[in-house]
């Protein structure tokens, strides 16, 4: 029996729940699928040089693992603003322009994004990373290797280490589109300026 102002409650219906629980699965794949596609879609296009890290996953298939040339690691020179006044682990935001071969290279570092950039640049946001600050008692400014969500690109299996040798060779770049809020998807991958991978939207 139930009490005065009280209710029964009665066990959700496990098929329901289930059910429930597939259509937000279902609907946070869509987004982050539609998300990708409106990058790749909508988002402007630079060509980055690359250099090799790892050439295969063995459990998952052949891979490029990609370190971009100028971009992964950064001189903590080109940092513009102020830095965090402690150690923290966040985004660092790079503000990109042509050189004089065509790709973006970094012309400028920042822990906040730029307010204004010219037109021929464009502003990439890497994944949280490790910043440590100078002490009083010594020490250096200092930002950890980055990355962008863009290091590793699967290939069909037995290519990964052709692909490599071209890398190695400095023959491979990566055409990679950037949204509006500095979010990155490889569009494709180039050996000698001739596309090998091309992505699909979907």
């Amino acid at each position: 029996m139930t009490g005065p102002g009280q209710m029964l409650r009665r066990p959700l219906n496990p098929y329901l729940a289930a059910l429930v629980s597939a259509v937000v699965l279902i609907g946070t794949l869509a987004l982050a699928i539609e998300q990708r596609a409106a990058i790749l879609r909508d988002g402007r296009e630079i060509l980055l040089k690359t250099e090799p890290v790892d050439p295969r996953d063995l459990m998952r298939g052949d891979y490029v693992r990609l370190g971009y040339t100028d971009l992964s690691s950064i001189d903590e020179t080109l940092v513009t603003g102020p830095w965090p006044d402690r150690d923290t682990t966040i985004p660092v935001w790079l503000t990109l322009a042509p050189g004089e071969d065509g790709a973006f290279v970094a012309r400028s570092a920042s822990f906040s994004r730029p307010e204004t950039v010219a037109a021929e640049e464009v502003v990439l946001k890497s994944l949280p990373v490790r910043v440590t600050v100078a002490q009083p008692s010594g020490g250096l400014n200092a930002i950890g290797r980055l990355e962008f969500g863009i290091e590793r690109y699967y290939v069909p299996e037995g290519e990964g280490l052709e692909i490599e040798k071209a890398q190695n060779q400095g023959r491979t770049t990566v055409a990679v589109r950037i949204s509006p809020d500095g979010a990155p998807q490889i569009a494709r991958l180039m050996i000698d300026g001739e596309t090998l991978y091309e992505e699909p939207l979907y």
